[in-house]
């Protein structure tokens, strides 16, 4: 909740709530899901317009109060869905504000199928989170909340199918800066009417500004000492900064619209202080815990807790109330999507060193460090193996940071390593990469070879679609290719020939020279976090005092792309400038994986595909214009395939958003 308001405004709200000023009533009668109803509330408070709040009450806000930050829905089951809000108010009305919530199958929310009551208090920071069950597989729903006689916004969310459906689309993003982008990427998802999911790979918020990316502020006040313009200091500031990105009309908009599945990275769960631009503060000033930075996160996202015992499964709640989570540090758990998909997110951040906690290795061979902890990579492990045993096609992982190598390369493997730049910090982790694949491809209880898997990666802030090995030496038994110049050009005129591909698959009818891959890689760039122009941009302007603009940076990020697609052989196609999300497009026969840029400077940027890949879900060895194995990605034109965006055929009417939206 926002800080206290001064004790004049809050006699003079108290005056209009005791006057009658009230808006009118809620219209829900129907008991809650086996939640007790509150104590009678006080009479209902005014609410201003838009924009027509008190100067003294400053917290970031999008829509009228008291849902002043829409709606959001996530991690959605065949029979269940998170729903998600906050109330918002001037002063608290009450202790504890009873919120009824509504679930209905058509966008006017004149069939209500399901309903329920909730209350929220101070101490979950006002939200409000509804594991909403009773559903329908594969089926689009509309909801909203009621409270204090207003309501909010209509979203549209729709459950995971449990039997086979020809096609699962979703759209991938990751490191969501708000000060870095006008996220214009944001934008095209919400219009979006295909789609079953958004997945974020971390990195949902930020802690501080960078200093080459001052692109927007909130009232454009480019003050470092201001809370919304450096790192938080303490749990309210924490959970204000999730107010603030949250008061962006895209992202709001594709929140409305989809229902998202998010894990966690390092900016999200920093409870560490510190700025690139110099601030009034210190470190020493900061209270902000881990437990806090992860409370934050559950309380105002539409993410569904898994339990506490560290098995994965997800904490359920089937009488309406919340789902406080067991404990705050957990984030992996899994989305069954039905015998053609199923989705994983995975935690490779809350194990490193520098929060503290240590992680149990013994899967490991002795001294050998791990990201996910013996428990996380057994559920893993385990779970990917019985889906494949189940004969789901795919198996997609929801992973922080690019997984397979990408940096400078060993010459041949067994020879002592060259020393690394650490693009991915799964390059000091390669002990536990190389025991990832190895189960996959068949090291598990099993010995079963797990097939489809897809990591969804973020992190690193350039577009990078690549085959999984662990094998990161130049030379060996899986080929090295020529790559050629990308034939598209990005989002601006600056970008043309955006990034690198192979010119070829490199394997042979009836010879898969690339039987090494375990699964393929897709990172579909940043939604604004800077990428390699930018730090040739910084490397220039160190070095020289100067800037030598756009065209040199992209130059220079040119460079780094064909060293890296040079050097690492299981790369398929790299681009490191452009920013965006990436669109997924499953069926029983193949993958699709495009990766869509937006310019990050200009406001209301168009969508401009700059990629498409394939990966094939079965083999056919004597396929023209080449052979197809699975486990391998491709771009679309060497089998043959025009580059063209791909659209679902299901197209869900969405929710409709009539009320004023200002940021603010």
């Amino acid at each position: 909740m926002p800080p206290p308001m001064d004790r004049r405004l809050f006699l003079k709200s108290a005056s209009l709530a005791a006057a009658g000023m009230a808006l009118s009533a809620c219209d829900s009668r129907l008991p809650a899901d086996g939640a007790s109803d509150p104590a009678p509330a006080p009479p209902n408070p005014v609410f201003p317009a838009p924009g027509e709040e008190p100067a003294s009450f400053d917290f970031p806000l999008v829509l009228a109060l008291p849902f002043a930050h829409g709606v959001a829905s996530g991690d959605p089951l065949s029979d269940r869905v998170m729903l998600w809000t906050r109330i918002t108010e001037i002063v608290p009305s009450a202790e504890q504000i009873a919120v009824d919530w509504l679930v209905a199958s058509d966008p006017a929310m004149a069939n209500i199928i399901r309903r329920g009551r909730q209350t929220t208090s101070a101490a979950r920071d006002w939200t409000v989170k509804v594991d909403a069950s009773g559903l329908q597989p594969a089926t689009s729903y509309y909801y909203r909340f009621e409270a204090l006689g207003a309501k909010s916004i209509t979203g549209r969310t729709r459950t995971a199918p449990a039997a086979a459906v020809d096609n699962i689309r979703f759209a991938v993003l990751a490191c969501s800066s708000y000060w870095s982008s006008w996220w214009s990427g944001y934008g095209h998802i919400a219009d979006r009417n295909d789609l079953d999911l958004v997945l974020h790979c971390g990195d949902y918020i930020y802690d501080f500004v960078d200093k080459d990316e001052e692109v927007r502020a909130r009232r454009d006040e480019k003050d470092t000492a201001n809370v919304d313009y450096r790192d938080w200091l303490n749990l309210a500031e924490l959970r204000r900064r999730y107010a603030l990105f949250r008061s962006d009309p895209k992202l709001m908009r594709a929140h409305q619209q989809h229902p998202f599945f998010i894990v966690w990275d390092n900016h999200d769960i920093d409870e560490g202080y510190g700025n690139e631009l110099a601030t009034p503060f210190d470190g020493t000033e900061s209270t902000t815990t881990l437990e806090q930075c992860c409370q934050a996160f559950w309380e105002w996202t539409p993410s569904r807790p898994p339990r506490g015992d560290g098995s994965g499964e997800f904490l359920l709640r089937d009488d309406g109330s919340y789902p406080q989570p067991e404990d705050v540090r957990l984030l992996y758990r899994r989305l069954p999507y039905g015998p053609l998909a199923e989705f994983y997110g995975v935690d490779t951040q809350i194990g490193l060193p520098g929060h503290g906690l240590s992680l149990d290795a013994s899967h490991l061979p002795a001294g050998t460090p791990t990201l996910y902890g013996r428990p996380q990579f057994e559920w893993l492990t385990q779970r990917m193996v019985a889906a494949e045993q189940a004969g789901v096609t795919w198996k997609l992982i929801n992973n922080q940071t690019w997984f397979a190598p990408a940096d400078v390369p060993d010459l041949i493997a067994g020879l002592p390593p060259l020393p690394k730049l650490g693009i991915s910090r799964w390059t000091d982790y390669s002990g536990e990469r190389a025991a990832l694949c190895a189960a996959l491809r068949g090291g598990n209880g099993a010995s079963l070879r797990v097939h489809g898997t897809v990591m969804l990666s973020g992190d690193a802030h350039g577009n990078f679609t690549s085959d999984l090995i662990e094998d990161s030496a130049l030379l060996g038994a899986y080929p090295l290719r020529p790559a050629i110049p990308n034939p598209q050009s990005g989002s601006t005129a600056v970008n043309a020939a955006a990034g690198y591909l192979r010119a070829v698959t490199g394997n042979l009818p009836l010879l898969n020279l690339r039987a090494d891959s375990v699964g393929v890689e897709f990172a579909p760039s940043s939604m604004g976090r800077g990428g390699a122009d930018e730090l040739v941009s910084r490397a220039i302007i160190d070095a020289t005092g100067s800037d030598a603009g756009p065209a040199v940076s992209v130059l220079g990020a040119r460079a780094v792309e064909a060293a890296l697609i040079s050097a690492n052989k299981n790369v398929q196609f790299i681009e490191w400038v452009d920013h965006g999300y990436g669109i997924v497009d499953l069926s029983s026969e193949r993958a699709i994986f495009e990766h869509w840029w937006q310019d990050k400077l200009t406001p209301d940027s168009p969508d401009v595909l700059g990629m498409q890949l394939v990966s094939w879900a079965q083999d056919e060895a004597t396929a023209l214009p080449a052979p197809r194995y699975r486990d391998q990605v491709d771009a679309v034109l060497l089998h043959g395939m025009s580059m063209a965006a791909t659209s679902g055929s299901r197209s869900a009417e969405p929710a409709p958003l009539t009320e004023t939206v200002l940021p603010r």
